[in-house]
């Protein structure tokens, strides 16, 4: 399937599809008895805001259908600025252009599921990253995510350490991540 797919940034006009597949991705998280993304995020406002720092992208088959998102961010994220982290690629100094991309709020529209479509995106978001001179992908998921655990590992990120978000406020009540990272 992945050679009858693209990935482009999503369009202002798209921003209802991206909530709904981000809405079948909180019901697939659901069913592992955790907390992530349960209590309001990610929002219309995440997604608009990805959608105005055009860091929203969307993968997209044939037929011109959106199957699955990620948000793809060349700023630096401050969840990541913590002393406490080790990466694999060494910190900015704040205020510069970071070494890395950072992966957030990627999901698989339901009906896509076990089509190859998060694989894909990942793989286009290492292309893109690369293109825009980054030298590593970096993502955090919750310990209980065993799914995207399983895909972060066979896809080639180093699992690196867990920590706490500082600020998710109450969109999230269980702020515990782990911090993959891959070199791209």
């Amino acid at each position: 399937m992945n050679d009858t797919l693209t990935m482009r940034r999503a369009l202002p006009g798209e921003a209802d599809r991206v909530m709904e597949i981000l809405e079948d991705g909180k019901r697939s998280i659901a069913r592992f008895g955790i907390e992530q993304w349960q209590h309001g995020y990610p929002n219309r406002t995440s997604v608009e805001g990805d959608l105005a720092l055009d860091a929203c992208w969307v993968a997209v088959d044939a037929s011109g259908s959106l199957l699955g998102t990620l948000a793809l961010r060349f700023d630096e994220d401050p969840e990541y600025r913590m002393p406490e982290l080790t990466w694999l690629t060494p910190q900015t100094t704040p205020g510069c252009t970071p070494s890395y991309a950072a992966i957030h709020r990627c999901a698989t529209a339901a009906g896509a599921l076990k089509r190859g479509v998060m694989g894909f995106m990942f793989a286009a978001a290492e292309d893109i990253a690369r293109e825009n001179g980054r030298k590593s992908l970096r993502i955090d998921t919750h310990p209980g995510n065993v799914a995207m655990r399983s895909f972060l590992t066979r896809h080639g990120f180093t699992e690196l350490m867990t920590f706490e978000l500082k600020t998710k406020g109450d969109a999230e009540t269980d702020l515990t991540r782990i911090a993959y990272e891959k070199l791209v």
